[in-house]
């Protein structure tokens, strides 16, 4: 049976090249395809039972794959998503992971690699990038990763308190050095673990908890 692929990418040439790649695959069948984070859930609110596998690009315009996914997911827990990224910052890979993608995949990887990461998605398998793997086990080895008395991550910590002191996104971008879709993930996954509605109130939670 082949697995159905339902592409997110945003640059025309990449997803003209993808679209190509696996219509030629026998093991695929290309599903459709969304130019935008906003235009993927719409399209897949129609047709969820329909796809197997959301091969979705990380740097969308508007909403970010990472909130994309985070949103279809919720909405769709049944599908799988791999994240199709240039993206390799360790910040950016574990926060597709907190939203609930089921792989990533970096684009500079060969036809071969992005397949694998497909049928492995499309089981219930965890897929990891072979050239990104000893991030995923320098963070699991970390004694934070199981620290279980501070909700957010060392990360998303630096985050909230800078936000207290009333940086804007753009400048947090520029100070951890990534981009503003991560940082975008950074703060909704903030808002969300503290039960927060607005910037100010998770600050407030933070601080009465100890957390910053």
């Amino acid at each position: 049976m082949k697995i159905r692929v339902f592409l997110v990418e945003d640059h025309p040439l990449m997803m003209s090249a993808l679209k190509k790649s696996l219509e030629r695959n026998d093991s695929i069948a290309f599903m459709g395809e969304a130019h935008s984070g906003e235009k993927a859930l719409e399209i897949l609110s129609e047709i969820p039972r329909d796809i197997d596998v959301v091969v979705m690009d990380l740097g969308l315009p508007g909403m970010s794959g990472i909130e994309t996914t985070r949103r279809l997911k919720k909405e769709h827990p049944g599908l799988h998503v791999l994240m199709f990224t240039v993206h390799r910052l360790e910040e950016e890979i574990f926060s597709s992971f907190q939203s609930g993608a089921d792989g990533y995949c970096l684009k500079e990887t060969d036809i071969v690699s992005l397949l694998l990461g497909i049928q492995a998605v499309s089981m219930g398998s965890l897929y990891i990038d072979p050239q990104i793997a000893h991030l995923a086990a320098r963070r699991i080895q970390s004694p934070t990763f199981r620290d279980e008395g501070n909700p957010l991550t060392p990360r998303e910590t630096e985050v909230l308190k800078l936000l207290s002191e009333g940086f804007s996104n753009k400048e947090l971008a520029m100070e951890f050095q990534i981009s503003l879709s991560t940082v975008k993930a950074h703060i909704q996954s903030i808002l969300q673990k503290l039960s927060a509605t607005t910037r100010a109130d998770a600050a407030v939670k933070a601080i009465k908890k100890g957390l910053i």
